[in-house]
């Protein structure tokens, strides 16, 4: 009958770490799926700055005496570029947000199936090991208090 429980309790603490170990890949996949989606957030706006910036030059080239048309299309292409800018800021600290709170839970979750596998070993130990801890402990209490 104790050759069963013990059975269960390492069954259910090898379950625990498999489901700590698909967490954490699940987390390394998440991450990779955010860099990649940065770093085509990223190339999408260098390319459209790049195709606005030779707007512009061409617009220059085409009509050298208009100042103020080549004024309002550099204008443009600077406010479209600043714009980009912040909105890939606004995606990178949203990101390290969701990192952070994805993180925690995933810690926390680890500790109380850690907490609840140590509960249960312990429950299931056989009779004699309860008792050895059970007076070490004491030991160690009577020592810390004579000394």
């Amino acid at each position: 009958m104790a050759s069963n429980d013990s059975n269960s309790a390492a069954n259910r603490a090898f379950d625990f770490v498999l489901e700590r170990q698909a967490t954490i890949f699940d987390a390394v996949r998440t991450a990779a799926d955010r860099y990649h989606r940065f770093n085509h957030s990223l190339i999408e706006g260098a390319r459209s700055s790049a195709q606005e910036w030779t707007q512009v030059g061409q617009h220059w080239l085409d009509r050298p005496t208009d100042l103020m048309g080549l004024w309002e299309a550099s204008v443009e292409a600077l406010g479209n570029g600043q714009q980009r800018s912040l909105a890939l800021f606004r995606e990178w600290l949203e990101d390290r947000v969701e990192v952070q709170r994805e993180s925690s839970e995933a810690i926390r979750r680890g500790l109380g199936d850690v907490r609840d596998v140590v509960e249960r070993v312990q429950a299931n130990a056989p009779e004699f090991l309860r008792r050895g801890i059970r007076r070490n402990g004491s030991e160690e209490r009577a020592i810390a208090e004579a000394g």
